[in-house]
């Protein structure tokens, strides 16, 4: 193999930037300490930046709100539903159930047979006392 002489390689064939690395080498070792002066504004700086607790005031305010118990048990219920969203959900559906059992659109008019074996009007969903009564 021949050496190139482009100037970036010596005669001898070692590279030209043969004593850098020494020197980058002996940079990275030496890292400079910044001053105490750098530090303490540094120190400064972010000691002002920080948030600072609120003032806590002497008294209560004087019209403070009054508390209704009502409002914190519909809260909770519409907490323990899911949160408004979830009851949106629900209104919806109780709304169309209530369309779809009043209206009885005419598509759901043969599914009462197919799913029951017998017309609706036949099928005793709430039985009478009488059944129980009488031990059937």
């Amino acid at each position: 193999m021949t050496a190139r002489n482009d100037g970036m390689t010596r005669k001898d064939g070692g590279a030209a930037e043969g004593g850098l690395d020494d020197l980058f080498a002996a940079a990275r070792a030496a890292t400079p300490a910044p001053s105490e002066a750098l530090m303490a504004q540094v120190l400064a700086d972010a000691l002002a930046e920080q948030p600072r607790a609120a003032a806590v005031p002497a008294s209560p305010p004087v019209f403070a709100p009054v508390r209704r118990p009502g409002r914190a048990l519909w809260a909770r219920l519409v907490w323990a539903l899911g949160g408004a969203g979830a009851l949106a959900g629900m209104g919806t559906a109780a709304a169309a159930g209530l369309y779809i059992g009043f209206a009885q659109p005419s598509g759901l008019a043969g599914l009462d047979e197919a799913m029951l074996g017998a017309p609706l009007e036949t099928v005793e969903l709430i039985p009478g006392v009488d059944a129980f009564l009488s031990g059937n």
